[in-house]
């Protein structure tokens, strides 16, 4: 068995000797055989990546408006609101007031006991129908030399101081009635019929509610973004499961030195008096926002201190700085020079330098082959 294995040992060590000798002997004519069948090896015409650059997958770069939108808590008002006070003291006649009750300008509201007033009217009246009757007959005598002069001008003077005290007193008893200034809702009265009452008491709110009011604060860094006319959304809590529209109408001048912030004021139709004045509201706005470029998120990389995409052109990758603005939906809304249909690499960054060329491995869609 031994004796076998080391026969087997030499006879193979015999053979490759002979090989190995073989293989020098004719080793000019093995060379040239080589290099032939290698020479006629198709080559490929495909160039390497080392030669084309790391391979890359791009994106277009889009356009987009920054709009934000915001949320506010505002408190509504009346188009226009008062108190109503007495216009003179004395004994309440007659009430119209009552709570929602509706009156146009001009209406008649409160009642206040006029006999004095009416009275003295009727006295006035008779004062100033004999001044003037006293003027005319001077006149008449002066116009035929009859009266002196002074006599006349003291009849004209008695006549106009007959006329002020009529237009006094028919003042007072115009005051001995409270009517609507405007058209307008009532609210509850602070009054009864029978009471006494003096001369600017309070006698009950009084509302123009045919479009309201809401009034909230805007933050300054918003204000930029803030014009009258600007569409708002409202609802209420007093009105469930409605949401009514209105448009800006008032930014204040000022911004509060302590909140930082602007009183913004909305105003919304209410022509089927279904809101109130008082309520809360919460208000959702679109504020319009510049133009920016936004990239997938993917595209932004953090290096030496700032944010930077890489721009694909002419086949070569360009560093460019950018600002971030925010991120919106998985794209980043950027501040920097790029341009809608800039071509920005989104993978294959790690190997990237600038000025390189690269290999784009697909088009963007909508992008050009």
């Amino acid at each position: 068995m031994q004796k076998t294995a080391i026969w087997k040992q030499v006879t193979m060590s015999a053979a490759l000797i002979a090989s190995a000798a073989l293989a020098w002997h004719y080793r000019a004519e093995v060379a040239a055989f080589w290099t032939g069948a290698h020479a006629a090896q198709p080559q490929d015409s495909t160039p390497s990546t080392a030669d084309a650059g790391p391979p890359v997958i791009v994106s277009d770069v889009q356009a987009v408006s920054d709009d934000l939108t915001f949320s506010a808590i505002g408190t509504s008002f009346a188009l226009r609101s008062i108190t109503l006070r007495a216009p003179s003291g004395g004994e309440i006649t007659s009430l119209a007031i009552a709570p929602g009750a509706k009156f146009a300008a001009g209406d008649t509201l409160m009642q206040l006991d006029d006999s004095d007033e009416r009275l003295a009217v009727a006295l006035a009246e008779a004062r100033l129908e004999r001044a003037t009757s006293e003027r005319d007959r001077y006149q008449t005598l002066q116009d035929t030399g009859a009266a002196a002069t002074a006599r006349f001008e003291e009849a004209q003077t008695g006549f106009k101081v007959a006329r002020i005290e009529l237009d006094k007193a028919r003042a007072d008893l115009a005051d001995r009635t409270l009517r609507a200034p405007f058209d307008g809702v009532t609210g509850l009265a602070l009054v009864e019929s029978g009471d006494r009452i003096a001369t600017d008491d309070a006698i009950a709110s009084f509302d123009d509610r045919s479009r309201i009011l809401v009034e909230f604060d805007l933050p300054e860094a918003l204000l930029g973004r803030m014009a009258q006319g600007l569409a708002v959304t409202a609802s209420t809590p007093a009105v469930e499961d409605r949401t009514f529209d209105g448009t800006v109408t008032a930014i204040d001048s000022r911004v509060d030195p302590i909140t930082r912030t602007a009183r913004i004021r909305a105003e919304i139709d209410n022509a089927a008096d279904v809101l109130r004045p008082g309520a809360s509201f919460s208000l959702r706005l679109d504020l319009p926002g510049k133009t920016y470029p936004a990239v997938p998120e993917l595209a932004l990389q953090f290096s030496s201190g700032s944010l930077n995409v890489w721009r694909v052109a002419d086949g070569k990758v360009h560093q460019v700085e950018v600002r971030l603005v925010r991120r919106r939906a998985g794209m980043v809304v950027v501040d920097g020079p790029l341009t809608t249909g800039d071509r920005i690499v989104v993978e294959g960054t790690q190997r990237l330098r600038p000025g390189i060329p690269v290999t784009v491995l697909n088009t963007p869609p909508g992008g050009n082959s």
